[in-house]
């Protein structure tokens, strides 16, 4: 499943990263010259002036989306949703991608906290979904994983 709102966020992270990293570079050369308040002033700067481009909820859905496509999933599954901190970015961020529904197949004790957020977010509860991941297999299997789940759509 290609998605071309999450793949504008991966290099969107992608680009945010490389830069991140010159920077590091360039600290590690402060250091070694035994310029840490220079180092330090330098990382401090670059946080200031590039802040991480997404919020966490928005970076819980791309990483639902990455988790869909490594497993091969038959739908848009959701294993972990975000903190209810995170519930509307990570709403949100579905929506603008395009997802109009979703399997959640999380089990954590959060659950019920989710299925709320989701639903106080313009998510609504369909039925019972059982997700097939062809390209995850138990071990010492060749059948495709199911995971049980609950089908949200937008409301």
């Amino acid at each position: 499943m290609k998605n071309t709102y999450f793949e504008e966020m991966y290099k969107t992270v992608r680009s945010y990263q490389e830069k991140k990293e010159a920077a590091r570079e360039k600290r590690s050369k402060l250091f070694e010259e035994e310029k840490y308040d220079e180092g330090t002033a330098l990382m401090k700067a670059f946080e200031e002036e590039n802040p991480f481009p997404y919020s966490d909820g928005a970076m819980k859905a791309y990483w639902a989306y990455q988790n869909v496509n490594y497993r091969g999933a038959d739908c848009f599954e959701v294993e972990d949703l975000p903190w209810p901190k995170d519930m509307k970015d990570f709403a949100d961020t579905l929506k603008e991608a395009g997802i109009s529904a979703i399997t959640v197949t999380d089990q954590s004790t959060g659950l019920m906290d989710g299925i709320y957020g989701l639903s106080e977010n313009g998510w609504k509860m369909g039925g019972l979904k059982t997700v097939t991941r062809k390209d995850d297999h138990r071990f010492g299997s060749d059948e495709p994983e199911r995971k049980n789940g609950i089908e949200f759509t937008i409301a």
